[in-house]
């Protein structure tokens, strides 16, 4: 007589030096209205109290053995093979990163989303929480933007995002499979390819491969840790990019990943339009001994205004203020512009990524 098993959701939550987020991390997992059956931090590289915090606040501890020279994707593998032998085909796999902070809701809904068929991976809709500094309000007010495109094309995950993302087991051993056999790139035995800036985005371009739909799932919403400085902005946004363009040169030009190549066309392309628009006006300056101007802008500028404030319209006056205000969302994006250039730079010159707690 067969024994109904339940399916089991079983969280690694890779950490490098993040004592002051994992308690938070930790609670929030514990906290779910749909009990997540084991909560494991893989604390990674640390010289702070991550793995002692950890435990304080609940969750089962695996130190790695050895020194850890893949970081992230190095913590995940080594966790994810030690832990799979154990795992049934019913179960599902969280990983989740040390400062996301999940809603009380969000592993019910990720597990209800990932039960349709062909799904094979969700991935949570991400915000900050609300701060006063100017900083944290443009990453907040790129986030809520980020997440509206996300719905209105329908949920496609564009990227199985580090803040969680949960995995029908199955599909874990079918691309450990497939690594191993070379129908994906990468290494042998392990889950996340090392060599990519970003595993997730790796990790999106193979489910996509073996014929998946990642998706965003309703009511799987995290809160993430913002930049605290610009520097450490552009660093990320520089970690992001190269991973992206990493996964591009990995896979090459496929049916399924040319909407990938199309975006990646239209940033650089529309990051040159700012240069090209101050070189002109810098070359009518010259060359009529003034700015040319035309008040027929000014409506066009309105419009675009409006669009700005009307898609942050949820994250607060603030968040409101600062979209009108337009000249600081504008710095924003020139400092998003450069990074993708810098990214584009390093990775024709081969330099080596950076690591980032993040």
């Amino acid at each position: 007589m067969s024994t109904f098993r339940h399916t089991r959701v079983v969280v690694v939550v890779p950490a490098y030096n993040e004592a002051a987020t994992i308690a938070a991390t930790v609670r929030a997992l514990l906290a779910q209205t749909r009990p997540v059956d084991r909560l494991i931090v893989v604390p990674n590289n640390c010289s702070d109290d991550t793995a002692a915090i950890a435990r304080a606040a609940g969750a089962e501890v695996w130190d790695m053995p050895g020194p850890n020279p893949h970081k992230k994707a190095g913590a995940l593998n080594w966790s994810i093979n030690r832990l799979l032998p154990s795992l049934h085909d019913r179960d599902m796999l969280l990983v989740t990163d040390a400062d996301s902070i999940l809603a009380p809701g969000a592993v019910a809904a990720a597990v209800h989303v990932l039960e349709r068929r062909g799904v094979g991976a969700v991935c949570a809709d991400y915000r900050l929480d609300h701060q006063p500094r100017l900083l944290d309000i443009l990453q907040g007010n790129e986030y809520a933007r980020f997440s509206r495109w996300v719905w209105r094309k329908g949920g496609k995950a564009i990227v199985l995002s580090g803040v969680a993302t949960l995995f029908r087991v199955p599909l874990v051993r079918q691309i450990l499979a497939a690594r191993a056999t070379g129908e994906l790139p990468g290494y042998p035995g392990e889950f996340y390819h090392r060599d990519p800036a970003t595993e997730d985005i790796e990790m999106t371009f193979a489910v996509r491969a073996l014929g998946y739909r990642p998706r965003v799932a309703p009511g799987f919403d995290a809160i993430t840790d913002s930049m605290p400085t610009v520097q450490a902005l552009i660093t990320q946004r520089v970690r992001w990019q190269r991973g992206m363009l990493d996964s591009l040169r990995l896979y090459g030009f496929r049916r399924w990943n040319a909407g990938n190549w199309l975006r990646q066309l239209g940033i650089y392309s529309s990051s040159l339009l700012v240069p090209l628009y101050l070189i002109t006006l810098v070359a009518g300056w010259i060359i009529l001994g003034y700015v040319p101007w035309d008040p027929r802008w000014l409506p066009i500028t309105g419009i675009f205004v409006i669009e700005r404030v009307l898609t942050v319209r949820r994250q607060g006056w603030w968040a409101l203020l600062t979209a009108a205000a337009l000249l600081p969302e504008w710095c924003y994006e020139q400092v998003r512009s450069f990074a993708y250039w810098r990214a584009l730079a390093q990775t024709l010159r081969g330099t080596d990524r950076v690591w980032i707690n993040s």
